[in-house]
């Protein structure tokens, strides 16, 4: 039997997501999110561009070192976060959902600061994975983890019902962060751009915000339209967002 409900897979299917409670046991993401904030002030010597800081100018840890805002393909760094990611309850809910056997494809990890407290607060806007990913239609989906309790204004996860039909990919734009995410090349920091849907084409009236509890997932397409509210809980908050798809018959 499916680690996700028969009818929350009809859901996915329908409207292009769908949510597993307790998907993840929580001596596994506790173990994990320690090893997160750990990292914010110890960051390891990973010797690819794991690390989108944000800019220094914005802040900094408590050694005055640059801050962490994501962490691009922790698995496959530390098992810690590797266990999660491979766990057996993604594995047969990506089965399931996406009709098939799947394959891991990416993972991240992202870290919300409790002392950002603009307007923008390094939100998400309303985005779909494939245009950074350009995973076929229909073969890939995302798995969206609390690493503690999210509600709406504490980085909880928002999707439009629906956007995954047709599998089309909506025309983005650029934007900036605020404060700006980038990379240190050279001993400098380099910002860059993301993607978002334009605020001007996106209705907001039908939008679901999840409540979720540490270690719940959420399921959506690569192709749904989905957005992270700011942090305003004053404490850092993070999510883990990992990536399977179809499997590749190569």
């Amino acid at each position: 039997m499916s680690f996700v409900e028969t009818n929350e897979i009809e859901r996915y299917k329908d409207d292009g997501y769908c949510l597993a409670q307790s998907l993840i046991p929580l001596d596994l993401m506790e173990p994990a999110r320690a090893r997160v904030l750990d990292m914010v002030e110890n960051q390891p010597e990973w010797k690819d561009q794991s690390w989108q800081i944000m800019d220094p100018a914005s802040g900094t840890n408590s050694k005055g070192e640059t801050l962490p805002a994501g962490i691009q393909g922790p698995s496959k760094h530390e098992e810690v976060f590797n266990v999660i990611a491979k766990h057996p309850n993604i594995v047969e809910a990506m089965t399931d959902i996406l009709g098939g056997e799947v394959e891991f494809f990416t993972d991240q990890i992202g870290l919300k600061h409790g002392f950002v407290d603009n307007e923008q607060g390094m939100c998400s806007y309303y985005h779909q994975d494939s245009y950074y990913w350009n995973i076929e239609p229909n073969q890939g989906a995302n798995c969206w983890i609390p690493f503690q309790e999210v509600g709406p204004d504490n980085i909880a996860l928002a999707v439009k019902p629906g956007t995954q039909r047709g599998w089309k990919l909506h025309e983005h734009e650029t934007y900036n962060d605020d404060p700006t995410m980038g990379h240190m090349s050279d001993g400098n920091y380099h910002s860059f751009k993301r993607n978002r849907i334009p605020l001007a084409d996106v209705d907001f009236s039908d939008e679901i915000i999840y409540p979720m509890n540490t270690g719940d997932g959420l399921f959506f397409s690569n192709y749904t339209w989905h957005r992270s509210d700011p942090n305003r809980s004053g404490e850092d908050r993070l999510f883990y967002g990992i990536a399977y798809r179809l499997k590749q018959n190569n």
